[in-house]
């Protein structure tokens, strides 16, 4: 059923259009209706009718002015102008706009239904029109993805000669051509994290990839991807891997509670060497699930027994727990605990640094977060992978970067008046400020968002805020309603409505105590400053 909203300020009319509707059939319905464009903008924009019937003269905004905003702004929507005038400027006007009917009051019954049903006719072949595309564009989409998948299964168990695999990867959209190849092996562990913030990170991690013409990436599973990086030297690609890594790592990592295990398999250089390269990075993880998940380990690093491997063997504490309760004094312990032996004359020794470089950086990342805080709002380097890189190239810039690092994350920490609610606060802040305007959110409500009992919850926010719930939830909704009054014509009523409120007069009241003026008085103050 279509949804019809009217616009005409003769009441007679708008009620004769009511009447004829409800009598005739079930194609389409009446959604609303209002006396003037203004009053009817904020309607429309909430219901979203699929047809509009608009008077072409009214106070306050007229018809055609309304059916400009409306194909600027919703396009979808037919519009039909009743007009009581017979001159070509109007109807010429009516076109530019791109209003779909023009029809010459007084309209009868048959003639409105004749157009309203012209227009479902066009509606309904635009519609099917919309279905088949997206029809074909599903099934087109599928049938790549099911080449894509076909191909990596083929690639990765050495099924392909170079020509074949070239052949397959192009009907696959697949730029296969490098110097270099080498793969990413991802296992996620997702068990304790919340799917939101999976997916949110997965969405990012989509984009990023996207971005990059070096990487092919295989999503096999939920909680397995492959990677396949090309590059143009065995050094820059081995680099580029555990860069790769990290990144990734830290994306997991300080977004969610998830734990990623990344295996780097070998450098190869020609394509058919792919399928070795993705049996070491098997190796790699097999390695990982045997002593100690949650790391970046390459196949070298394996067969040499590296300083990476020596690193996660050893039975080093937690970085993580040693933030929690070290102090300033204690800095040098940790960057002697964490970096003893490092040599960086060597390329081997610079990506031991990084890895450690960004082990210490996930743990303070996940640290402020759990305090309410934005890492990248205190360290803005610790999001840019290429700028970790060059301070582990360096022995000095590494120790002065490590030893800023925690002094800021220790003082962050320190500045935190109880550890235990920051990440509670920080969460209940979120959703008022996203729900606000939802005349149904309480104490009660927000309490069970961050699974605390009411009299409990309100305690802490008190605490740990200065301000009750409730003056917290006004300050938010007035500082809204200030904005909407400035930058909009809403009136009032309908501003009161937006930022949760479903008394007018209640709205105005509290307005007027916690400003110092009326509504009225701060728009017209507002618009003289």
């Amino acid at each position: 059923m279509y949804k019809v909203f009217v616009v005409e300020d003769e009441f007679v009319i708008r009620e004769g259009i009511r009447n004829m509707m409800s009598y005739n059939g079930n194609d389409y319905m009446l959604c609303g209706e209002a006396s003037d464009g203004e009053m009817a903008l904020p309607m429309i924009q909430e219901l979203r009718p699929d047809i509009l019937i608009t008077d072409i003269k009214m106070p306050f905004m007229d018809g055609l002015e309304l059916s400009r905003i409306i194909k600027a702004s919703m396009p979808e929507i037919r519009i039909i102008i009743l007009s009581g005038y017979d001159e070509f400027d109007f109807a010429r006007d009516a076109i530019s706009i791109g209003v779909d009917e023009y029809m010459l009051k007084p309209v009868g019954a048959a003639e409105l239904f004749g157009v309203l049903n012209k227009i479902i006719l066009s509606l309904e072949e635009e519609k099917k029109k919309r279905n088949d595309r997206e029809a074909s564009q599903r099934e087109r989409m599928a049938s790549i993805q099911v080449i894509r998948n076909q191909f990596f299964d083929k690639l990765f168990m050495g099924a392909l000669s170079t020509a074949d695999a070239l052949q397959e990867a192009s009907k696959a959209n697949i730029d296969l051509i490098a110097k270099y190849y080498l793969l990413l092996n991802i296992e996620i562990d997702s068990s304790k994290t919340v799917y939101k913030e999976l997916l949110e990170v997965k969405r990012a991690i989509d984009q990023f990839l996207q971005n990059r013409a070096d990487i092919i990436p295989f999503f096999r599973n939920e909680d397995n991807f492959l990677l396949i990086l090309k590059g143009t030297s065995e050094e820059s690609i081995n680099e580029g891997a555990y860069e790769l890594a990290n990144y990734l790592k830290y994306q997991y990592e300080t977004n969610t509670k998830a734990v990623l295990s990344i295996g780097i398999g070998s450098v190869t250089d020609r394509v058919g060497g792919i399928a070795q390269s993705f049996a070491d990075s098997k190796k790699a993880i097999k390695f990982l699930n045997r002593f100690k998940q949650g790391h970046i380990i390459g196949i070298k690093d394996i067969e040499k027994e590296s300083a990476i491997t020596r690193f996660i063997l050893e039975e080093y504490d937690s970085i993580d727990e040693k933030l929690k309760y070290a102090s300033r004094q204690d800095i040098s312990s940790i960057i002697m605990h964490y970096t003893k032996g490092i040599d960086h004359s060597n390329t081997k020794s610079v990506l031991f640094t990084y890895y450690i470089l960004m082990d210490i950086v996930v743990a303070a990342s996940r640290l402020i977060k759990e305090l309410g805080g934005e890492a990248k709002s205190i360290v803005p380097e610790i999001d840019n992978p290429t700028t970790l890189f060059d301070v582990a190239s360096s022995a000095e810039r590494f120790i002065t970067f490590i030893t800023d690092l925690l002094e800021k994350v220790i003082d962050f920490r320190d500045s935190c008046q109880d550890i235990r609610y920051g990440h509670v606060i920080r969460k209940a802040k979120q959703y008022i400020n996203e729900h606000y305007s939802s005349s149904n959110i309480s104490l009660n409500t927000v309490a069970a968002e961050v699974a605390l009992s009411p009299n409990h919850f309100s305690a802490i926010f008190s605490q740990e805020t200065g301000e009750t719930f409730i003056e917290y939830l006004t300050r938010i909704r007035i500082e809204q309603a200030k904005k909407l009054l400035t930058t909009t014509k809403m009136r009032s009523a309908d501003i009161a409505i937006a930022v949760g409120y479903n008394e007018p007069h209640y709205f105005s009241g509290l307005f007027k105590k916690n400003v110092g003026m009326s509504a009225r008085e701060y728009k017209i103050k507002s618009q003289k400053e």
